[in-house]
């Protein structure tokens, strides 16, 4: 491990959940849900340190238990990438910073990987999308992104983007996975929330509605986050192995 990192992967961990009540500290598999998610971003090869961004004492007490660095911050912050700034204000020498929630106990390491690429080939923040299935495109809970031929965002929605008269123009879901150059995060922090994303309730689009460049990486297929219990019986199921054995 640096003692001086230069590209950090922060997982921002909130305690409140409305959904699933306490699902980070959720350890039916035998481990915390929070730390199955540092696990996988251990894995990835480009950063240089995991890092856990906490509100609360417990969510802390697990991350360090298994091996990891816990920032505190404050309860109080309004979104995950608000958190994340705090904690890389920790790390001084981190350039790049990757935001991975919580409860992406699944995600691919490889898909850090790419995200890490592209800060390092000089995008100024990059997220992943996936493609958009055909049931998807009228649920606001899943958002949609457009892109310019260059391949950065144009816009993201939960409405059914774009309008579609003739050809299909190739919305795809996003992905909510983020990399950031350091004074990309930190202009992102100091910003005002947006008229847009007050609209839509999507934070990343502060970033564009100020300029700021957003790169969208294809990725096969999305990961799959952890919201309701129904999820989380869903992830022991494919993790049974993982269970202890009682016969």
């Amino acid at each position: 491990m640096s003692s001086s990192p230069r590209l950090i992967v922060v997982v921002p961990a909130r305690r409140a959940s409305t959904r699933l009540p306490d699902k980070l500290l959720l350890a039916d598999s035998g481990r915390p849900l929070l730390v199955h998610t540092l696990q996988q971003c251990e894995k990835a090869k480009l950063p240089d340190l995991v890092v856990a961004a906490v509100d609360d004492v417990d969510l802390q007490t697990v991350a360090c238990d298994a091996g990891f660095q816990a920032v505190m911050t404050d309860p109080d912050l309004p979104s995950g990438t608000d958190r994340v700034w705090a904690a890389a204000q920790q790390y001084p020498s981190a350039e790049f910073i990757v935001n991975v929630q919580g409860d992406e106990a699944e995600i691919d390491p490889d898909v850090i990987d790419l995200l890490c690429q592209a800060l390092l080939d000089g995008s100024p923040t990059a997220t992943l999308s996936a493609p958009l299935a055909d049931e998807q495109r009228d649920d606001p809970d899943a958002v949609k992104v457009v892109t310019a031929i260059n391949g950065n965002a144009l816009y993201f929605s939960r409405s059914a983007v774009p309008f579609v008269r003739g050809e299909d123009a190739g919305a795809r879901l996003h992905i909510g996975i983020y990399g950031f150059q350091r004074k990309y995060l930190k202009r992102f922090a100091e910003l005002a929330p947006s008229p847009l994303e007050m609209c839509e309730k999507l934070e990343q689009l502060r970033l564009l509605e100020n300029d700021i460049a957003m790169r969208v990486i294809k990725c096969a297929h999305a990961g799959i986050g952890i919201d309701t219990r129904r999820d989380y019986d869903m992830f022991l199921q494919r993790h049974s192995t993982s269970l202890p054995n009682n016969d």
